[in-house]
């Protein structure tokens, strides 16, 4: 990463200093800052990590849902790359955060509260893919099945580590530069429990280790899965009854099946004009019947009633 040459000869680093602005860190002069985070090469041109950290860059970041339990039929594509690997990061475990579907039971006292997946494992790989890839092959991938999320990294096991060491948290990263950056950030630490925290709760299992790649799978939570899919047909089957108009029929039905969708996606999906879904939104969420969680940007609407 850092002897790569950028494919990108102007960069600017504005979110990455206000990153460590915030963190209490003095941010120097440019030449003083980018010369700390080794951002260029030995030719004084900015190197693959200066990219990564840029504001603006050419390296895309993407997460896919797909209908089923395989690669036949593609949902959703989102692109959270082409700027600063902190905000990216960021951006994607807002949005798996607003993916993991919650089961409540109410019955006992406290309320026990059940998740489609362990947010704290999900996040850990995604860290962990994100700071050990082999960022000159290419990026990692994120994809979310109907049963399970699958976080692959390039590159394998950084020479020298065997899979024991692996499982046991020993920490040998790949990209010395960029796990000291997450380190600043407080976004890892040097413990090491990453690894084992996933371990535990999904078993070693979780992971495919070959020569190139790294993949780890995490499988969702069964009872959640069914329920929410109860649920989910309960809700149609009301939508199908309620005094609504044909529009906003077809917008409720959008949203049970892809609550993140724009307004935009959706008239493109159901045939109306971007508009009509964008009144029909409004009339339902003064009505009560959806609510809007998150920000415009990567926030999703939710069915009430």
């Amino acid at each position: 990463m850092l002897k790569k040459k950028s494919s990108m000869a102007d960069l600017s680093f504005r979110e990455l200093k206000i990153y460590y602005a915030e963190k209490g860190y003095h941010v120097l002069d440019n030449n003083s800052f980018e010369k700390n985070l080794n951002l260029r090469n030995q030719n004084g041109e900015y190197n693959l990590l200066g990219e990564l950290l840029a504001d603006r860059n050419n390296i895309p970041l993407i997460f896919v849902k797909f209908h089923g339990s395989n690669k036949a039929s593609i949902s959703e594509t989102s692109n959270f790359g082409y700027g600063c690997l902190l905000t990216s990061y960021t951006k994607i475990k807002n949005r798996l955060i607003a993916e993991n579907i919650c089961i409540s039971d109410t019955t006992v006292r406290p309320r026990v509260d059940t998740y489609l997946y362990d947010i704290d494992c999900v996040n850990e790989a995604i860290l962990n893919a994100l700071v050990h890839n082999d960022w000159t092959i290419t990026e990692p991938q994120i994809s979310m099945f109907s049963d399970r999320i699958e976080i692959l990294s390039h590159g394998g096991l950084p020479n020298g580590m065997t899979k024991k060491q692996f499982f046991e948290g020993i920490s040998k990263p790949r990209n010395v530069t960029l796990m000291r950056i997450f380190l600043s950030m407080g976004l890892v630490e040097h413990t090491g429990h990453g690894i084992p925290t996933i371990v535990e709760r999904y078993g070693e299992e979780a992971f495919e280790i070959e020569n190139n790649y790294i993949k780890c799978t995490i499988h969702f939570d069964k009872e959640v899965m069914e329920k929410s899919n109860k649920t989910i047909v309960q809700e149609l089957n009301t939508v199908q009854h309620a005094l609504l108009k044909p529009s906003e029929e077809k917008v409720l039905k959008a949203i049970l099946t892809n609550p993140d969708d724009s307004a935009l996606k959706m008239s493109e999906k159901i045939g109306l004009s971007q508009r009509t879904v964008e009144r029909a939104l409004t009339r339902l969420k003064q009505i009560g019947r959806i609510e809007r969680i998150g920000n415009k940007k990567d926030g999703r609407w939710i069915v009430i009633k």
